[in-house]
């Protein structure tokens, strides 16, 4: 907590809804909990519902961005014709994410929701 507060974050009224320590902002705005790392504040379950899909999202484009990486390593150790239908494969998964974490963040911002400073529910530690 010491670190976080060094580092110009300001600490919270609210609490970890795993740990129950103070959750601090940090300078970019994100809320983080000190031991947990990123936690997501939101007012009602349908926030906290599109929250969760979010995070569902963002923790299947790293896995993908994992998964594209070892295709790369290996497509240099044996090209062929297996490993760009992998890649193909691997980077359709990453478009179609993408574009529905997009459309999410879109619809978020038409409706001015985007994680207000409310009791949390929900964390994403990431």
């Amino acid at each position: 907590m010491a670190d976080l507060l060094r580092a110009g974050a300001a600490m919270l009224s609210e609490r970890c809804p795993a740990c129950g320590l103070p959750l601090f902002r940090l300078r970019s705005g994100e809320i983080v909990c000190p031991v947990h790392g990123r936690v997501y504040i939101v007012r009602d379950e349908s926030e906290a519902s599109r929250v969760t899909v979010r995070g569902v999202l963002e923790e299947l484009e790293r896995f993908v961005a994992h998964r594209l990486s070892d295709v790369v390593r290996r497509a240099g150790a044996a090209p062929g014709s297996s490993v760009a239908d992998e890649l193909r494969s691997w980077l359709d998964v990453l478009e179609r994410v993408e574009r529905i974490l997009g459309m999410i963040s879109a619809s978020a911002g038409e409706e001015g929701s985007g994680g207000s400073e409310k009791p949390p529910a929900r964390k994403q530690s990431g």
